[in-house]
């Protein structure tokens, strides 16, 4: 706040100057006030000093002789307007050498653990209060007018400094451009007007002349965006930078415009952050920069993510052109992040929709084989020729689920989709069958909650956990078993559970290409192919065997 106050009196000061001098505004009034603002501009100057040192500034000494020179201050520039103003006529420059000599003492006296950007600011404040206290010196003893337009500038070196090296982002690099355009321009317009004849003319009242020396500033004003630039370019030489703001952009997008993927991308924009700004960079697209020191400069990307510069080791501090640079960087770079993920989504997507093709065919494939080979038919034919004298309703039974199977087998090989309750059909023909196998060795139960019927699911994928319950868990006991079909619906998830009695998985079962003979492996790929990740397969013992579960989004529509 004091920083502000001390701007505001200072911008308030050099308008009321200029006003003064252009219209001939001189009212008491406003003179007093002048006056009075520009007393506090010292005492301000050993405030601002003495508010950066936080050691120093809670000692009371410190406090009190700033309070000291704000109230000498003041009391000495009203008393000045006052009769005894012949007095008080020296004040000014004992106030500023007061002031100087105070701050001078605060500089040599405090200032621990100072960073090198805190020891350069420290080297310049010395400088110019040393120069100000001279100046004062020699104002007390002359009255030659150069002594009392030093410190006006001294102080405007002051304003500069505290800009560049303690406010950061507070503009400096555009109050130095701007700054010095105006002063270019102010100097050589007052040199065109008071220093060329026809100028002169319109202070003399020859409006004739005075055309022509209007006319002649065309020129000038042509010249306005070439000094511009040209002063711009200048400032940022002096600051180091690599780049003007149009070449850095086109440097940046030529770095990251050829990134495939985000690995990439996130490398190529921190190498070519690191060249446009000299720094370190670190760039994440996945959580936004944390807390920053001072000397830091952040910028988010988009929603999510962020870009960090760190300090420069040569301690130039980041200005308000970096930040407008580093915003209009992490704008292109969050566009091209936007790009280059729906490219990496439009991919995978393409490489799903391969992968379930070809998962979907070899799935049809096994399915088929699985039930067509002479093992598994050969086996039927058997336990049917086996109940044909004995039996033959049951063995004709047997035969028509038999068909059923081969039927449903050939049919859905054509379809992707089928409802659950016809894949629970086709299971009841394929446990018929087993039945005729193991007769009163294979128990079956089937459950299916009514809300789940119309679900879609893949074709045949409930039948291989079936044939691996009987073959992993019927077939290698010779007690009776039971294989369980359990479906529930439950907030929109799907849940398809198969139990059997039997000895359970081995210790060491994974799901790899060495145990394919479980039919897990089928399984699993063909729920990734359909669902991503919302598919999923988990399998464990239990106390009276083993139990595997599917979890997969309810679809009701293709």
């Amino acid at each position: 706040h004091v920083f502000r106050l001390f701007t505001l009196i200072c911008s308030v000061v050099f308008l009321a100057n200029l006003a003064s001098i252009a219209f001939f505004i001189d009212y008491p009034a406003i003179s007093t006030a002048r006056a009075l603002l520009v007393s506090l501009l010292p005492p301000m100057m050993f405030h601002l000093v003495l508010t950066q040192d936080q050691r120093e500034k809670r000692r009371l000494i410190w406090r009190i002789l700033l309070w000291g020179l704000y109230s000498t201050a003041v009391i000495s520039t009203l008393a000045s307007l006052t009769s005894w103003r012949q007095f008080f006529s020296p004040s000014p420059a004992i106030i500023l050498g007061a002031v100087s000599l105070s701050t001078l003492g605060l500089l040599f006296a405090g200032f621990r653990n100072e960073t090198s950007a805190d020891r350069r600011q420290r080297f310049w404040n010395i400088a110019i209060f040393s120069l100000l206290f001279a100046t004062a010196t020699a104002a007390f003893f002359s009255e030659n007018p150069f002594f009392d337009l030093v410190p006006d500038y001294l102080v405007l070196l002051f304003f500069a400094v505290r800009l560049y090296y303690t406010e950061r982002l507070a503009f400096f690099d555009s109050f130095v451009k701007g700054g010095s355009y105006f002063a270019a321009g102010a100097v050589l317009l007052g040199v065109v007007l008071l220093g060329v004849p026809p100028f002169r003319s319109i202070f003399l009242g020859d409006w004739i002349h005075a055309w022509v020396g209007i006319l002649a500033l065309v020129p000038i004003w042509l010249l306005g965006p070439f000094v511009s630039r040209s002063l711009q370019r200048g400032t940022d030489h002096l600051l180091h930078r690599k780049f003007s703001a149009i070449e850095a952009e086109q440097f940046f997008l030529q770095s990251i415009q050829t990134s495939n993927d985000e690995t990439q991308l996130r490398g190529n924009a921190a190498h070519s952050l690191e060249e446009i700004f000299r720094c370190s960079v670190e760039v994440d697209f996945d959580y936004p920069p944390g807390r920053k020191t001072r000397e830091e400069l952040v910028c988010g990307i988009g929603s999510a993510g962020g870009i960090r510069l760190f300090a420069r080791k040569n301690q130039i501090p980041f200005l308000s052109d970096d930040r407008r640079l580093l915003e209009t960087l992490s704008a292109s770079l969050g566009f091209l992040l936007q790009n280059t993920r729906l490219r990496q989504q439009q991919q995978q997507q393409l490489r799903r929709e391969q992968e379930l093709a070809s998962l979907a065919s070899r799935a049809e494939l096994r399915a088929l084989r699985a039930q067509i080979n002479p093992h598994f038919l050969f086996n039927a034919l058997n336990a049917i020729a086996g109940w044909i004298r004995t039996e033959p309703e049951f063995a004709d039974e047997t035969l028509a689920e038999l068909a059923e199977v081969f039927r449903y087998t050939l049919h859905r090989s054509q379809h992707e989709w089928v409802q659950v309750q016809d894949e629970v059909e086709f299971i009841r023909a394929y446990l018929a069958v087993e039945r005729a196998r193991f007769r009163d060795r294979l128990e079956t139960t089937l459950a299916v909650e009514p809300a789940a019927n119309a679900i879609l699911i893949p074709a045949m994928v409930i039948q291989p956990l079936i044939e691996n319950a009987i073959k992993h868990g019927i077939s290698p006991v010779s007690t009776a078993g039971t294989v369980s079909l359990a479906i529930h619906l439950r907030d929109d998830v799907l849940r398809i559970e198969v139990t059997d009695t039997g000895p359970g998985f081995p210790s060491d079962f994974r799901l790899n290409e060495s145990l394919e003979g479980h039919g897990l492996r089928n399984v699993a790929d063909r729920l990734k192919g359909y669902y991503g990740e919302g598919g999923t397969i988990a399998w464990c013992n239990t106390p009276s065997g083993s139990k595997v579960t599917l979890e997969v989004p309810a679809r009701r529509h293709l």
